[in-house]
């Protein structure tokens, strides 16, 4: 070896040795200074105030150009007054009701309420509340406001990362669920607890939240039946599983029948085909490329919100096994959905979002516990 060459290696010695000793006094300074570890009671409390906070703010602050919130008013007001009465009230009620062109008449509000009256355990909730001397609107203000709240406190407990949960409820696509004037929030919330119940081995007790969630909205029967052959069949006899499977679908068929429900096509039409002035008046098949012309459409504007919890669904699929019954749920629910009712609004799949990234936040505290595990110590520290 040469003389340059030697002098290039001690050189780069020294260089390695002087970065070493800087670390070796920098790092001790960038590790977090001790801290008493917070009571976990006194973390759930603080957590519960900051969801009741938000849901507070929820209530004071509903969504007031929700059409659908006039509607489900219209239907509560409609078993003690007459329709004319009815539309009175409602029609002159928001900015939103007076431009609204379908709402012209009370024909024509009598001929909207089937749409709406298949939730009739939201709609029970609605009267008992308002029988109780609050105005229907703030009583389904409160319905939102607190299912949010319901929300957070399931995510709480699945997790125990109270601190994720909260950043969950606080974000905008799930927190706009309590100002809405919808049972989406409800539904969601039940749902949640439902499958929360479920993976904590209370199965029988999250197959009737899911039989409740049906009579919230009738399209929960896709969760409940790809719940119970998914997540369930290695816990129920068979007989149970298909008793359940059975009440599910009597409900749809009971609920629909009461409500005099117009049925799919008339749905689809009136939701994605506009040109007719009621649902009453549609009549027309939908056709083959009519379908296929939605669901592109749907799917494009669908898709941007769809990416980021479809990252975190396979995220966490990738990393562990023990969430993947449930994501596959989530996942058959969400196209099971979509392809039955393809509508771009999240608030339908709020409940299978939640669900990816509980999975999500579930596979990185097990990550993070295995690194601490491994190291003896906070990779963070």
């Amino acid at each position: 070896m040469s003389l340059q060459e030697i002098s290039r290696t001690n050189a780069a010695a020294n260089r390695v040795s002087v970065i070493r000793s800087v670390y070796a006094t920098i790092h001790p300074l960038t590790r977090p200074l001790p801290q008493k570890r917070i009571v976990p009671r006194v973390s759930w409390l603080i957590y519960v105030l900051l969801l009741c906070g938000v849901a507070l703010a929820c209530y004071r602050r509903p969504v007031t150009d929700d059409f659908d919130r006039y509607m489900y008013e219209a239907i509560v007001l409609g078993q003690h007054q007459s329709t004319a009465e009815v539309y009175a009230t409602v029609k002159h009620e928001s900015p939103r009701a007076e431009a609204s062109t379908i709402l012209d008449s009370p024909d024509h509000l009598a001929k909207l309420e089937p749409l709406y009256k298949i939730r009739p355990l939201y709609i029970f909730l609605i009267e008992a509340i308002s029988a109780a001397g609050i105005s229907v609107q703030h009583a389904i203000n409160l319905i939102s406001a607190a299912s949010l709240l319901g929300i957070g406190i399931a995510l709480g407990v699945w997790t125990r990362r109270l601190m994720l949960s909260a950043l969950l409820v606080v974000s905008a696509l799930i927190a706009v669920l309590g100002r809405m004037g919808t049972p989406d929030a409800l539904s969601a919330a039940v749902v949640i607890f439902a499958l929360l119940a479920i993976t904590r081995e209370r199965i029988d007790l999250g197959c009737v939240l899911l039989l409740l969630s049906v009579w919230i909205r009738t399209d929960n029967v896709i969760v409940l039946g790809l719940a119970l052959p998914i997540l369930c069949w290695r816990h129920l006899p068979s007989w149970k599983l298909v008793a359940y499977l059975l009440a599910g679908a009597a409900s749809v068929l009971v609920i629909n029948r009461i409500a005099g429900n117009y049925g799919w096509t008339v749905l689809f039409r009136w939701s994605f085909l506009p040109g007719a002035h009621s649902p009453g008046d549609i009549h027309a098949q939908v056709t083959l490329r009519e379908y296929v012309v939605v669901l592109a459409s749907s799917l494009a504007s669908l898709s941007g919100h769809l990416s980021i919890w479809v990252f975190l669904g396979l995220t966490a699929w990738a990393g562990s096994r023990r969430s993947r019954r449930l994501l596959l749920v989530a996942a058959l629910g969400v196209a099971a959905h979509f392809v039955l009712y393809p509508s771009p609004e999240d608030r339908y799949l709020v409940w299978a979002y939640l669900v990816a990234a509980i999975a999500f936040v579930e596979w990185a505290s097990v990550r993070h516990s295995a690194q601490i595990a491994w190291t003896g110590h906070s990779p963070a520290a």
